[in-house]
């Protein structure tokens, strides 16, 4: 009888020691996992494409679709947002192309990607006209920015849930003509 006892008395102890190590095991882990580092935001300038911009995040530009004459930028914010600027070095007509644009996306009828209504306005930044308008639903949008310059037509695109991240706006206002892109 006493071996029984002392047999039942080893389970327990045996269960507790289990759920210690277990407990204490995984509470290290959590303590011992390294944080992740929160994004460095600083400015950033890019003369060859004409702009300045602050990023959380340095990027190096590559061709758009192997296409030579247009420069993409893309930076993943800490939310998941994917935010991408092209800088596309054509000559066109400005306001014919601003007019053209908006027309399509006042007459957007996709049912996959339509326009958000109320999101089509005329922009301005860093001096450059401009139009946005948002496409997708309630719970998944995406931001279509285009902007005019003198010789550069650059296009900001975000893909986010909900709500417009602060950071896509934080990015945004922060862009800058730089000249010599420009002249």
């Amino acid at each position: 009888m006493g071996l029984l006892r002392c047999f039942t008395d080893m389970k327990s102890l045996v269960a507790v020691t289990l759920a210690l190590l277990i407990t204490g095991a995984s509470l290290a882990q959590k303590h011992s996992a390294p944080k992740p580092q929160a994004q460095q935001w600083r400015p950033y300038v890019y003369p060859d494409d004409g702009f300045a911009i602050t990023l959380p995040a340095q990027t190096t530009p590559r061709n758009d679709g192997g296409d030579r004459h247009i420069h993409v930028y893309t930076v993943r914010l800490e939310d998941g947002t994917i935010f991408n600027l092209r800088a596309v070095h054509k000559l066109m007509d400005c306001e014919t192309t601003l007019a053209d644009l908006w027309d399509k996306a006042d007459g957007n009828k996709d049912p996959q990607e339509p326009v958000i209504r109320g999101t089509l306005k005329e922009v301005s930044l860093s001096g450059l006209r401009g139009l946005e308008y948002e496409t997708g639903s309630s719970t998944e949008r995406n931001l279509h920015r285009f902007h005019c310059g003198d010789k550069i037509f650059y296009i900001i695109s975000a893909g986010y849930k909900g709500k417009r991240p602060a950071d896509v706006n934080r990015i945004i206002n922060s862009f800058q003509v730089v000249n010599p892109a420009h002249q």
